[in-house]
């Protein structure tokens, strides 16, 4: 569900011009996805605070917030979570109960880098491009 929240807010951003809400459907039909998922997405991300949602004719969804301010992080930490450790591939009950796997130092520096990384991506590099509605 994280990778359609960032789609979703991903659109969200390249239309960010005032008084401009996209539905449910605009959202999936841009980012080909389905408008059932994209609809409970975005109604998770409006209970955090990421977007903010109008009902009836006209109505849709909007950024609560200016895109440069909302990294990927942000949005698939909703969704994921926080998680201590990265799964091992010996299967739970191994990492953490006696001496780590032997790739378990090599995978948390990867979950390390990715999250530095993600938490420097931000939406305002999707406004302006893209589709338009």
């Amino acid at each position: 569900m994280s990778g359609t929240a960032v789609a979703a807010i991903s659109a969200l951003a390249e239309n960010h011009r005032e008084g401009v809400q996209l539905s449910s459907r605009q959202i999936s039909e841009q980012r080909n996805l389905s408008q059932a998922l994209v609809g409970k997405v975005l109604t998770v991300l409006s209970q955090e605070g990421f977007v903010i949602g109008t009902r009836g004719p006209g109505g849709g969804y909007r950024l609560a917030r200016d895109p440069s301010k909302i990294t990927i992080y942000d949005v698939v930490e909703v969704f994921e979570g926080h998680r201590d450790s990265p799964q091992c591939p010996f299967g739970p009950g191994w990492c953490g109960v006696g001496e780590p796997c032997p790739v378990h130092d090599d995978l948390e520096k990867l979950r390390e880098t990715n999250a530095a990384r993600l938490r420097k991506c931000h939406f305002g590099a999707f406004v302006g491009h893209g589709r338009k509605t």
